[in-house]
């Protein structure tokens, strides 16, 4: 692939990022993706011949992809439990208005996308962004850190900390309700 092509794919993939987050997948016009990366619509099948759904799976997995990074990399900061909870906090924390606004938009757009499609984005949100926080509650249980069902604690506390201002407060409050009673 030459860089003018990666180029390409990248302009088409913002092009369509931007659309989703704005239309939502159904209203979605592949002219005016192709328009907007600057290209004629015939070219845009020619870097994705699957057009609509193709584009799609890849904007997914692009925000899987980057989100399931920054959570590896806040759960693998700091050393103990309280350092990592809340580095976790702020990863989640940083989810703006918009961003949560998009991960809608793609949890949305699975409504109207191939099995194959739907399959493959929910096994990847699964094993980059839920597996490792649900894998570091379990461990959290084990230990004694907290207690109830890794599941049930990962979800709540991704709900309570997503886009919060005051991370700490979200923390010392989700622990009230989760630690371990001694």
């Amino acid at each position: 692939m030459t860089p003018r092509d990666t180029d390409t794919k990248t302009a088409l993939l913002d092009a369509f990022a931007d659309a989703l987050a704005r239309v939502g997948y159904p209203g979605i016009s592949m002219s005016e993706v192709a328009a907007v990366a600057g290209i004629k619509k015939p070219s845009l099948y020619h870097h994705f011949p699957g057009g609509k759904e193709t584009l799609y799976a890849e904007v997914a997995a692009r925000y899987t992809d980057d989100l399931g990074t920054r959570i590896a990399q806040g759960l693998a900061s700091g050393t103990t439990f309280s350092e990592r909870l809340t580095a976790l906090a702020e990863v989640s924390a940083s989810h703006t208005p918009a961003a949560i606004s998009f991960e809608q938009r793609v949890y949305d757009a699975l409504d109207h996308v191939a099995d194959e499609i739907r399959t493959e984005v929910n096994t990847a949100y699964g094993e980059k962004i839920l597996n490792p926080v649900i894998a570091f509650f379990a461990d959290a249980v084990e230990m004694g850190e907290v207690q109830g069902d890794a599941s049930f604690l990962a979800m709540s506390f991704l709900d309570l900390t997503r886009g919060t201002s005051d991370v700490g407060s979200a923390v010392r409050l989700f622990l009230d309700g989760a630690r371990a009673r001694r």
